[in-house]
């Protein structure tokens, strides 16, 4: 059976927050001592940098983000 769109997009944001708790889980086991403001400081760090995908996640060459007034 074939998802449709939304049904793609369930699993993508399923997959998003596994990677987060994946991610939480890491910071956690680095550092036992770390408090909850700096594990949320870290995690929204790391969906601004995005570690191997600095670009995005497409194939290709970058688009210009001024193009959308960014």
């Amino acid at each position: 059976m074939e998802l449709q769109p939304v049904g793609k997009f369930a699993v993508v944001l399923e997959l998003l927050e596994l990677a987060e708790r994946a991610f939480v889980y890491k910071l956690k086991r680095e550092r036992p001592e770390i408090t909850q403001p700096e594990i949320d400081e870290a995690v929204s760090k790391w969906y601004r940098h995005r570690p191997g995908a600095e670009f995005g996640d497409g194939v290709g060459v970058p688009g210009d983000p001024k193009r959308f007034g960014l």
